[in-house]
């Protein structure tokens, strides 16, 4: 393993990419690199964003009318963990914009195909992650809520008792553990998987490195784009900017970390 200071490169095997230190002002060059993007790439973006977001309502609608309350919550920050996965496209429409490229929905849509058999490996990981997280969360209900059958009445009654309070704080411990697993593994993974054709191991092992060298400014990092998608989810449709903003704002992040 080789590491210095400033600008000059750090690595840890041959097989992954050059990392660059960067500054907390970075973050928000990304942001206003990404929010161009965004208006750039007019309704691709906003369309593509908003794809998932039905299909997560439709989710959400079949669990509600399937009696699964309790898995709504868990869906929905699901959402948010497997997010690199898909925000592949628009780091596709940055690609393609910094190319000089049109950019349309069917680019978006099919941007694996510039590396096909790594991202679907990492999309096969994320979704297996994403099961033991449901699969957990129904654990930690049945253990905070012992022989309480899981429908909206039981849970409404006891979401301010002593067992709710216990099961909140299971669950975001869990979900914090989650995130920080993704978070490493997934910040620059799938866009060195489309600009360089890595493969999975060493593009997840270069993510995480590349986290762990720029620690507090990806903790800031990570905090916009915890606000940013919260401010999405509260106001409903505004996850179709907010989305589109944080994916190709991490491509840029992803362009000044990684040294060519």
């Amino acid at each position: 393993m080789v590491e210095t200071k400033g600008d000059t490169p750090s690595f840890l095997i041959d097989e992954m990419a050059l990392v660059r230190k960067v500054h907390s002002d970075d973050v928000f060059q990304w942001l206003a690199k990404g929010w161009a993007d965004t208006k750039a790439t007019k309704g691709v973006s906003p369309t593509y964003a908003a794809l998932f977001i039905i299909l997560e309502l439709l989710i959400i609608f079949g669990l509600y009318h399937l009696e699964l309350p309790y898995l709504i919550l868990p869906s929905l920050s699901g959402f948010l963990l497997i997010g690199p996965a898909l925000a592949i496209g628009f780091y596709e429409g940055s690609l393609r914009r910094a190319e000089g490229q049109p950019f349309r929905l069917h680019h978006a849509l099919f941007a694996f195909k510039r590396n096909t058999y790594s991202v679907m490996a990492m999309g096969i990981a994320q979704v297996f992650l994403f099961m033991i997280w449901i699969r957990l969360s129904f654990t930690l209900f049945a253990i905070a809520f012992p022989g309480v059958m899981p429908e909206w009445g039981p849970i409404f009654e006891r979401a301010l008792s002593l067992e709710g309070l216990h099961f909140a704080l299971m669950i975001t411990a869990l979900g914090f553990v989650f995130a920080t697993l993704i978070f490493f593994t997934g910040s620059f993974s799938l866009p060195l998987m489309i600009d360089r054709k890595t493969v999975l191991i060493p593009a997840m092992l270069t993510s995480a490195y590349a986290v762990f060298i720029n620690f507090r400014v990806m903790v800031l990092w990570a905090f916009f784009i915890v606000l940013l998608m919260f401010a999405g989810l509260i106001t409903g449709i505004g996850l179709i900017i907010t989305f589109p903003l944080i994916g190709h704002a991490t491509w840029h992040a992803y362009q000044q970390v990684m040294r060519k």
